[in-house]
C-alpha cells in the first residue's frame, strides 16, 4: 500500500472512492472505512471512477485504487487527481505503472489502510512543491513549452435556463516532475519573461485538437484566456487560424477572454480590434468583472459578453448590494446584446441566486472542476443526473 503524492492535497472529507477487484483489497477497504465511520463508494471501472471525480460538487476525500483495475482510464485518473481543483488524495493498492516505490500488502491490511486514510495529507497547493527561483523557473518553463509539455484542463460552462453544457474554459497546467506549479505562479512568469505568446499558442493548439476531437459528440465550444497586449497584436487572427488548423473547430467555436485589469489607454483601438474579431466570427468576453474595478468604460465596448468574478458571485446569497450590482450589469449587457457568465458557482444557494438575477451561464465547482479532455464524457454523464438546480 502506498499513499501517493500525486494529489497536491486532500480534502479531509468522509467519502472514500474505492476501485479494486481483489476480494482481499475490497474487504480491507470496507473494514478500514467502517472503522473510521466514513462513507465508502465502490466503483467497478476506471471510467466510473473518473466520472465520480469529474462530477459536479465536492470531490471524494480519497481514491483507494488498484491501477490494474483502472485499466485504460489510469492516465486520465492521474491527470484529474493532479489538478489543483480536485484535491483528492490517492492511495495505491498495487504498483502503479512506472512507480519507483511501492509497499506490498502486509498482514493487518485493513489497519494499515485505515492509518493511511486518517493520516494528515500533504499541504495544499504550492506548498507541495511550488515554483523555484524566478530565473530557474523561467528556463524550465521555456523548455517545457518547447517540448510541448504544457497540458490543458477544461472547466465546463452551462446554460442556467436548461442546464445544457455550452462551452469549456481552457486552463493551462504545468506539471513538473517534483510537483505541479500553480497557474497563478507560472502564467505571470510566462508574461514576465516574454513567453506569453508561446503559452497562449500552446493552449490554443491543444484545445483545438482535444475539443475538436470531442466536437462531434459533445458540441462544446472552448474559450482561451488572453491578456490585453496579446489581444491587441496585429497578427492575432493569423496565429488563431494556425492554432485552429484542421481540427474541426472554427472561429465560432472559439471564444477569447480578456483576463487582466491592465488599464486600457486607447479605447478606440480596442473597439476596432473587437469589431474585427466579431466580423471574423470570434467572440470576446470581458473576464473577472467586479463593480468598481476601474473597467466601467469597457462595459460599453462591443464584447460578446462578460464574466462576473467569483469574488462577487459567491457573495450574492448574502449581500444585497452585490445583487443590485449584478442586476445592473445584466440590464446593461441585455441592452447591448451581450451575455453574462457567473464564475465561482460552488453550491445550490449561489446557483439559485444567479438564476434569479437573470444571468445566462454559469461555471464553478458545483457545476464541474477543471478536467482533462477524456474526463469530460464522465462529467457530462454525472451532470445530467445531478440535482443542483
Amino acid at each position: 500500500m502506498h499513499s501517493s503524492g500525486v494529489s497536491p492535497g486532500s480534502t479531509r472529507g468522509e467519502q472514500v472512492l474505492v476501485l479494486a477487484r481483489d476480494p482481499i483489497q475490497i474487504a480491507a477497504a470496507t473494514a478500514a472505512t467502517a472503522r473510521l465511520g466514513w462513507l465508502t463508494r465502490f466503483v467497478r471501472s476506471g471510467d466510473e471512477a473518473l466520472a465520480r471525480l469529474a462530477g459536479p460538487g465536492p470531490a471524494p476525500g480519497h481514491l483507494v485504487c488498484d491501477p490494474v483495475a483502472a485499466g485504460a482510464a489510469w492516465p486520465g485518473l492521474l491527470a484529474t487527481l493532479a489538478d489543483p481543483a480536485t484535491r483528492t488524495a490517492l492511495i495505491l493498492l498495487a504498483p502503479a505503472p512506472g512507480a519507483a516505490h511501492w509497499a506490498p500488502p502486509v498482514p493487518g491490511e485493513a489497519d494499515a489502510l485505515a492509518r493511511a486514510l486518517a493520516a494528515p495529507g500533504p499541504a495544499p497547493g504550492p506548498a507541495a512543491g511550488g515554483p523555484p527561483q524566478d530565473g530557474h523557473s523561467a528556463g524550465a518553463l521555456r523548455e517545457s513549452l518547447a517540448r510541448g509539455e504544457i497540458s490543458v484542463h477544461y472547466q465546463p460552462v452551462v446554460r442556467l435556463s436548461d442546464r445544457r453544457p455550452v462551452m469549456v474554459e481552457a486552463l493551462a497546467r504545468w506539471h513538473r516532475p517534483e510537483a505541479a506549479v500553480p497557474p497563478d505562479a507560472f502564467v505571470p512568469l510566462a508574461e514576465r519573461h516574454g513567453m506569453g505568446r508561446s503559452l497562449s499558442l500552446s493552449v490554443a493548439r491543444t484545445a483545438a485538437l482535444e475539443i475538436g476531437h470531442l466536437w462531434p459528440r459533445l458540441r462544446l465550444g472552448v474559450s482561451i484566456n488572453l491578456p490585453l497586449a496579446q489581444l491587441l497584436q496585429g497578427d492575432l487572427q493569423t496565429w488563431l487560424r494556425q492554432a485552429l488548423g484542421r481540427h474541426g473547430l472554427g472561429p465560432r467555436q472559439l471564444a477569447l477572454e480578456l483576463t487582466e485589469t491592465t488599464p486600457v489607454h486607447d479605447l478606440a483601438r480596442l473597439h476596432r480590434v473587437l469589431l474585427g474579431l466579431r466580423q471574423a466570427g470570434y467572440r470576446v468576453l470581458l473576464d473577472d468583472v467586479t463593480p468598481g474595478d476601474g473597467r466601467e468604460a469597457l462595459l460599453h465596448l462591443p464584447f460578446a459578453g462578460l464574466k462576473l468574478d467569483r469574488s462577487l458571485v459567491q457573495r450574492l446569497p448574502v449581500e444585497a448590494h452585490g445583487r443590485q450590482e449584478v442586476r445592473r450589469l445584466v440590464r446593461l449587457a441585455r441592452a447591448q446584446g451581450q451575455t453574462v457568465v457567473a464564475e465561482g458557482i460552488s453550491d445550490r444557494r449561489i446557483w439559485m441566486a444567479v438564476c434569479d438575477l437573470g444571468v445566462d451561464f454559469g461555471q464553478g465547482y458545483a457545476v464541474g472542476r477543471p478536467l482533462p479532455a477524456p474526463a469530460l464524457f464522465g462529467w457530462w454523464a454525472r451532470w445530467r443526473r445531478s440535482r443542483l438546480a
